[in-house]
């Protein structure tokens, strides 16, 4: 692992030690983007632009570099010297976080040699992804609002997608080095090696403290050669009351949620890729209360860690879907023997295979209630994929408690809200799914179940008790609306 390590790293300081004009940095080859200016905005050492050629066009995303040339010589400078300087048995553990932190902490030596007006620190951490050949993926990072990005092909420019702005195409193309470079992060700190038989990797990277969950496939799977799909963990930040700001949930229904949860009921968010689905789950279990023993299994970390705000969290994480042959740690045996952990609430990334439903529903069998992800067009297909291709007893639908869908209507525009919410409920012995909330004509999420009908199965709530609490917290979502708070 060193060795392969420090060869990328020392290819990149040689190349430049061997020619008489240094290449451009890697921030120096991002390219002015043309068109109507939308929005400009920055975050140093970067700045964005999202701009349109012709209207009903795609929006264009462009970057550049806000470096002075003082600034530039001297990061070109500290991009060599700690190249050279580096040294594998100081980057212990032999972590991807830890060998950014020791060339930060050798460029921080030679740049403060520089006047560089308050921003060593910045110029620092780039000089560090500049020299394992990261530094433009550093820049797409530090962007909140880039929730996604891909690259199709070593001919392709990435697209992404924009928290304000939808999907946007841009003129970044990765070079060799960018492309070699991500391969080599991943296959060195992952442990998994890149072959013709596993030609995928998929990691988490803390890239500049923002956590992207990076997938890339390799000939012979990927036809073009080489794709890339970046996706930032950390997005879903918002809070409950956030979310009814922007009217991806009502009020009644954000209380309702939370009211279910908190009586000790099942609550599983549907939807497709890019509803919103992660974004809700982390809302509802940041608004429950923090004495609850959460556990999370997880193969992407994708929930939020609020243990400095006194969140009881254990946090499981388990190899790939992808990886599930070679490893015993999967994420059904650790569901199973979740039930050995004493949890208060479980919280699962998301169910994606046969086993990963079977151990589901046992543990709800069981009495273990949460939440948790489950990739499906509606409430019906899923029930349909369940039932029909995972094998899963009609029975055993009755412990899922709630479904909640999510909706994303213009899969290239950013807006995503609940659609529905439905109990899977019984009727003549038989699980049968029941409408609590659904979006009207004008687009507004209303009950319309009565209170009356509403089962609360297994919940440790009466009815009486149970529509209480939800006026309760839909009253207090109103007052934080107006104050502004975010809890």
């Amino acid at each position: 692992m060193e060795s392969q390590l420090m060869k990328l790293i020392l290819k990149f300081a040689t190349k430049r030690r061997r020619t008489e004009r240094p290449p451009p940095l890697l921030i120096e080859v991002f390219e002015e983007t043309n068109g109507a200016l939308i929005e400009e905005y920055g975050v140093f050492p970067f700045s964005y632009s999202v701009r349109r050629m012709l209207r009903g066009d795609a929006p264009i995303y462009g970057v550049r570099h806000d470096l002075s040339p003082r600034q530039l010589v001297a990061l070109r400078r500290a991009v060599q010297q700690i190249a050279a300087e580096l040294s594998p048995s100081s980057v212990e553990p032999l972590t991807f976080e830890r060998l950014v932190e020791v060339l930060q902490q050798l460029a921080a030596k030679h740049l403060g040699e520089s006047d560089l007006r308050g921003h060593t620190k910045e110029l620092a951490t780039l000089s560090a992804y500049e020299a394992i050949g990261m530094s433009r993926i550093l820049a797409l990072a530090m962007d909140k609002l880039v929730t996604e990005f891909y690259v199709d092909s070593v001919r392709s420019p990435a697209y992404l997608d924009h928290y304000k702005y939808g999907r946007c195409e841009s003129a970044i193309f990765l070079t060799e080095r960018e492309r070699k470079a991500i391969e080599t992060h991943l296959d060195t700190f992952r442990g998994y090696t890149l072959d013709y038989t596993l030609p995928s990797l998929k990691n988490d990277l803390d890239v500049g403290g923002n956590r992207l969950r990076v997938s890339l496939d390799l000939a012979p799977l990927s036809v073009n050669g080489f794709s890339l799909d970046v996706r930032r963990l950390s997005v879903a930040t918002l809070s409950l009351v956030d979310l009814v700001e922007c009217g991806m949930i009502s009020e009644e229904a954000a209380g309702f949620l939370v009211a279910w949860l908190e009586a000790g009921m099942n609550v599983t968010i549907t939807g497709e890729t890019g509803t919103g689905k992660t974004t809700l789950l982390n809302a509802l279990d940041e608004a429950l209360d923090p004495r609850l023993r959460r556990i999370y299994i997880e193969d992407a970390v994708e929930t939020k860690d609020l243990l400095d705000r006194g969140f009881h969290q254990m946090k499981i994480r388990v190899d790939p879907f992808e990886r599930t042959n070679e490893s015993p740690r999967t994420k059904g045996v650790e569901i199973i023997k979740i039930l050995h952990r004493s949890p208060d609430l479980v919280v699962l990334s998301e169910i994606q295979s046969e086993e990963h439903s079977h151990a589901f529903f046992h543990a709800l069998s069981s009495g273990i209630k949460g939440l948790q992800t489950f990739h499906a067009g509606s409430p019906e297909q899923a029930i349909r994929r369940w039932v029909e291709v995972h094998g899963i007893p009609e029975q055993s639908l009755l412990d899922l408690g709630l479904i909640v869908q999510m909706k994303r209507p213009d899969r290239l525009k950013p807006m995503r809200f609940v659609s529905r919410i439905c109990e899977v409920a019984s009727e003549n012995g038989e699980a049968r799914l029941r409408d609590v909330y659904v979006r009207d004509r004008e687009s507004k999420l209303e009950r319309i179940l009565p209170w009356e009908r509403i089962e609360l199965r297994g919940g440790e709530a009466s009815p009486v008790e149970f529509r209480r609490r939800t006026e309760v917290l839909v009253s207090g979502l109103s007052l934080r609306r107006r104050g502004g708070g975010r809890r």
